[in-house]
C-alpha cells in the first residue's frame, strides 16, 4: 500500500491560553479524548493560522491592524496557547508506520498525542515529525478517538537569539507584536517501513537538449536490507513531453539510500521566465515497489532549466569579484524586479491561495519578471512558488538574517545553517527559485563588521552546494561603507534607499545617477494607499488632519511632504484626497526616473528591485499594491517603466528655466527579438497643451537585448509651470511598440533644493528633540 495522508487542516481545532507553565500544572496534556470535559468550551480556531487572528475571530482582542490596537494586544505574547484536535485515523493506515508531520510551527512547541509526550521543537522553518504508531486508536468515534495537543510557547522576544530560524520582527517599522502560531499544515502520514524521503532534481541544458538528474533519497527504517524496485517517470505537466520511465531493481539497505536517475532529453520543453519564453512544467512520479506493488510514491513538479551566473562587464576584479548577471538556459536576463513584501498578511491566518494568485498575477501585469524575498520576511509557502512556477516569475530568496548581529557560538550557527538547508530542501525543485542569499543588511553597521556575520554567510554558501546547484550570494548590500570595511568590493551591490530616507538632503537626479554597481537589490519609494483603504485602518478622527495612527502605520510624514515638494513644488496638503493622490503620483515619478536610469545602464547593471510590490499589513509605505489588494496609481507607472521594450528619456534635472533643455532618448530592449525599420517620435507640449517641438526619426533597427541612446533632444524651455515630453517607438507596420511620457517643471532646481533642505532640517531638529512618532506630533509629548 502506498502512503496515506490525513491533513488535519480539515479537522476541527480548539485553543485556550494560560500563563506559561500553568497548562502542564493543570494537566491539560492529559485531557482525554471525550466529547465533554475540561476543553469543551475552548475557542474554535483554524490551523494553519496564527494566534492573533484566532483571538480576533472570537473577539478576545480588537482588530490588531486598526488604529493603534497592536499596542493593546501585547499581552497576547505573554501567554502559552494549547491547540487541540480530536480526529479519527483511517483504518487503511493499519499495519503502516504512522507519523505526525508538522510542516512549520512558529516558533517553539511541545506535543502530546493520546496522553503521550512526543517531544518539542524550536524553529519556524524546519519541518519535524514524531512516530505515533504505538499510540494510535483506530476506533471510529463520533468527534474522534485520537487527541493531539500542541502547547505553543510565548514567542521569542530577542531576535538575536533566533535569527535564521525566525524572521526579524524588530525594527523601526514594527509594532512590538511578534507573530506566532501553527503557520503550516499538520498531517498524519502512514507509510511502509521503506519510504521516499525527498528528491533533488537538477537540470543541465545544452542548447535545445537537456539532461535531468533526479537524486532520490529512500529511507529504510528497519535493520534488514531488502530487494525492491524504484521507478521514476517524468512527463509534461503543461506541455507535450511524452512520459519517460526508468526502473531500477536495487538492494535497499538499512538507513538512507541515494539513488540517481539520469534522463537525456532531446528538444526539451524548457522552463523559461515569462518574458523569455514559455514556463513549461513537468512532473516526476517516484515510486518504490515490492513485488510489483507500490509501497510509496511522491510526485514532484519541476521545470527543466539551468541557472548560472556571469560577471558583469565593465568592472575590474578590484571593483567586483562576484558574478551578478543571471544566465538562464544559456541566455542572460535582466531582472526587472520587486521586493515581494509578503506574505500577504503578517498574521498567517489571513493568507490564502486566492490572495497569492491575485497578487502574483498583478506582478506579471506590472511587467515584473523577478521577485526578491528579502531577509525581513519569511521564505514563502508552497502556494507562492507553485504560482511563480506557472507564471514564469523568478524568485530570489534570502534567508532570514536581517540587520542584526549574529552570535559567534558554533552550536548556534549549526542550528541556523540546518534551518537554512531545510528551507532549501523544501523549495529547491521549483524552477522559479533561481537564487539563494545569506543575509539582508548584515554588513550594515560597525557592530556587524566585528561579529561573525561575514563568516556565517560564507559557511552557508559552502554548505548549500551539498543541497542544490542553484546559485548563492553572500549578502546584500555588499558595497556600502561597512561592507567595504568587511572586505567586500566597492561596486558589487547597493541598496538605493537614501533618496527616500534622506529626503530633502538629496534630489533623485543627484542620488541615483551616482550609484555605480552591478546590481541594485532594493530601491525605495513610498506613498499612502487610497482613501478607501485608509479608512479601513485609520480611525475617522485621525484621517485628516493626520493623527498618530498615520505614524503608527509607518508613515514617514515629513518624508512624504518633502518628496511632494521635490516632485510638485508643493506639499499638496489641501485635503486628504489631494495629499494621497500626490504621494502616489510622486511615488510613480520617482520610480520612473530611478528604474529607467538603471535599465539604461545594462549590461553593466544586471538588475534592479523596487521595494516593495505588496505590504504585509495596512501601512502608509512602499507597496505598489496595498494590504487590501488595491493598486496605487504608481502601479501603472511601474508597468510602463518595466515594459520589456522601453523608450526612455534621460534628463539631468526636474526643473528647467530660461535655458535649453537637453535630454537623450534611449531604447532598452530586454527581449530576444530585433525590430527593424523603426521610427522614434517625440512631442513636447507646454502646460496649456501647445506644441513646443516635435519630430520623428527613422532608424534601421533596435537590437535584441540592447540599451542604446538614439536621439539627443534639445529645445528651449517653454514658459508656464510645466511641460510634457511624449515618446513613441513605432514599428515597420506602424504599430506602436512602446510609449512613455514625462512631466517636468519650469522653475529653479536650486531654489527647490533649498526649500526641501530647510523642511528637512526642521524635521531633523524635531526628531532630535522628540522620540519616535512624537516628532510628528510634539504636542502629545507631555
Amino acid at each position: 500500500m502506498s502512503r496515506v495522508i490525513l491533513d488535519l487542516s480539515n479537522e476541527k481545532w480548539q485553543c485556550e491560553h494560560i500563563r506559561p507553565g500553568q497548562g502542564v500544572k493543570e494537566e491539560w496534556h492529559k485531557i482525554p479524548c471525550e466529547r465533554q470535559g475540561a476543553a469543551f468550551n475552548w475557542n474554535y480556531v483554524k490551523v494553519p493560522g496564527d494566534v492573533y487572528t484566532d483571538l480576533f475571530r472570537v473577539n478576545e482582542i480588537d482588530d490588531p491592524y486598526f488604529g493603534q490596537n497592536s499596542h493593546k494586544a501585547k499581552w497576547v505574547q505573554e501567554q502559552e496557547y494549547w491547540y487541540m484536535c480530536k480526529f479519527n485515523v483511517p483504518e487503511e493506515m493499519k499495519g503502516q508506520q504512522i507519523k505526525i508531520l508538522f510542516e512549520g510551527v512558529d516558533y517553539s512547541c511541545q506535543v502530546w498525542f493520546n496522553g503521550h509526550e512526543l517531544g518539542s521543537h524550536e524553529g519556524m522553518f524546519s519541518p519535524f515529525t514524531f512516530n505515533i504508531t504505538p499510540f494510535v486508536n483506530f476506533s471510529q468515534w463520533n468527534k474522534g478517538s485520537n487527541i493531539l495537543l500542541v502547547k505553543l510557547d510565548p514567542p521569542p522576544r530577542n531576535y538575536e537569539r533566533v535569527s535564521g530560524m525566525k524572521y526579524n520582527y524588530n525594527g523601526d517599522y514594527h509594532t512590538g507584536l511578534v507573530p506566532f502560531g501553527i503557520w503550516r499544515p499538520i498531517k498524519i502520514v502512514a507509510q511502509d517501513k521503506v519510504q521516499i524521503d525527498n528528491a533533488r532534481i537538477e537540470s543541465y541544458v545544452n542548447g535545445d537538449d537537456a539532461k535531468v538528474s533526479i537524486d532520490v533519497l529512500v529511507d529504510n527504517i528497519v535493520a534488514q536490507s531488502e530487494n525492491l524496485s524504484v521507478n521514476v517517470t517524468i512527463k509534461g505537466k503543461n506541455c507535450d513531453t511524452a512520459p519517460i520511465k526508468i526502473n531500477k531493481d536495487l538492494l535497499i539497505r538499512s538507513g538512507e539510500n541515494s539513488i540517481v536517475f539520469d534522463f537525456d532529453i532531446k528538444n526539451a520543453n524548457l522552463w523559461w521566465p515569462w518574458d523569455m519564453g514559455t514556463p513549461n512544467l513537468h512532473t516526476a512520479t517516484i515510486q518504490v515497489l515490492r513485488d510489483g506493488v507500490i509501497i510509496d510514491e511522491i510526485v514532484e513538479t519541476f521545470g527543466i532549466r539551468q541557472v548560472q551566473m556571469a560577471m558583469n562587464p565593465g568592472y575590474t576584479p578590484e571593483e567586483a569579484e562576484n558574478p551578478w548577471t543571471f544566465v538562464i538556459n544559456g541566455k542572460t536576463t535582466y531582472l526587472r524586479a520587486a521586493c515581494w513584501g509578503g506574505q500577504p498578511s503578517l498574521y498567517y491566518g489571513y493568507n490564502s491561495t486566492e490572495k497569492y494568485s491575485n497578487l502574483l498575477n498583478m506582478v506579471k501585469e506590472a511587467n515584473i519578471n523577478h521577485l526578491r524575498i528579502f531577509g525581513w520576511h519569511p521564505p514563502e509557502v508552497p502556494d507562492f512558488y507553485n504560482i511563480c512556477d506557472e507564471l514564469g516569475i523568478t524568485v530570489w530568496t534570502n534567508f532570514t538574517f536581517s540587520t542584526n548581529v549574529i552570535r559567534k557560538e558554533l552550536p548556534f550557527k549549526n542550528e541556523m545553517i540546518e534551518a537554512c538547508m531545510d528551507i532549501v530542501t523544501e523549495r529547491r525543485n521549483h524552477p522559479s527559485a533561481i537564487f539563494w542569499m545569506g543575509g539582508e543588511e548584515v554588513a550594515f553597521t560597525d557592530a556587524h563588521a566585528e561579529c561573525g556575520n561575514k563568516k556565517l554567510m560564507a559557511l552557508i554558501g559552502k554548505e548549500i552546494k551539498n543541497y542544490t546547484n542553484t546559485p548563492y550570494g553572500l549578502s546584500s548590500p555588499m558595497s556600502n561603507e561597512t561592507g567595504i570595511k568587511m572586505g567586500y568590493k566597492p561596486k558589487e551591490s547597493q541598496h538605493a534607499n537614501e533618496h527616500y530616507y534622506g529626503a530633502g538632503h538629496v534630489f533623485m537626479e543627484d542620488y541615483y545617477t551616482k550609484l555605480d554597481c552591478c546590481i541594485v537589490p532594493e530601491l525605495t519609494a513610498a506613498s499612502a494607499p487610497n482613501v478607501e483603504s485608509l479608512r479601513k485602518f485609520i480611525p475617522e478622527n485621525e484621517l485628516w488632519p493626520m493623527g498618530m495612527s498615520w505614524a503608527y502605520h509607518w508613515a514617514d510624514i515629513d518624508v512624504l511632504k518633502i518628496l511632494n515638494v521635490e516632485v510638485f513644488d508643493d506639499m499638496k496638503m489641501g485635503s486628504l484626497e489631494e495629499f494621497v493622490s500626490a504621494t502616489q503620483l510622486a511615488h510613480g515619478i520617482i520610480l520612473q526616473f530611478a528604474l529607467e536610469f538603471f535599465r539604461r545602464r545594462k549590461p553593466y547593471n544586471s538588475g534592479v528591485a523596487l521595494c516593495h510590490f505588496i505590504t504585509n499589513q495596512p501601512d502608509i509605505k512602499w507597496g505598489l499594491v496595498d494590504y487590501y489588494g488595491v493598486k496605487k496609481d504608481c502601479f501603472d507607472w511601474v508597468k510602463r517603466t518595466y515594459s520589456p521594450l522601453l523608450i526612455s528619456l534621460a534628463y539631468k534635472k526636474r526643473r528647467w528655466e530660461n535655458e535649453e533643455f537637453n535630454g537623450q532618448i534611449w531604447v532598452v530592449n530586454d527581449l530576444e527579438s530585433t525590430h527593424s525599420n523603426v521610427n522614434i517620435s517625440y512631442v513636447v507640449k507646454d502646460d496649456k497643451g501647445n506644441i513646443v517641438t516635435e519630430g520623428t526619426k527613422a532608424f534601421d533597427k533596435i537590437e535584441e537585448k540592447s540599451s542604446k541612446e538614439f536621439i539627443d533632444l534639445k529645445f528651449d524651455t517653454p514658459k508656464g509651470k510645466n511641460f510634457t515630453v511624449a515618446l513613441k517607438l513605432i514599428g515597420s507596420d506602424k504599430e506602436v511598440l512602446a510609449e512613455n511620457e514625462y512631466t517636468l517643471l519650469v522653475g529653479s532646481q536650486e531654489e527647490a533644493k533649498a526649500r526641501c533642505k530647510a523642511i528637512r532640517l526642521d524635521a531633523d531638529d524635531r526628531a532630535e528633540k522628540m522620540p519616535g512618532f512624537y516628532r510628528y506630533f510634539p504636542e502629545l509629548w507631555v
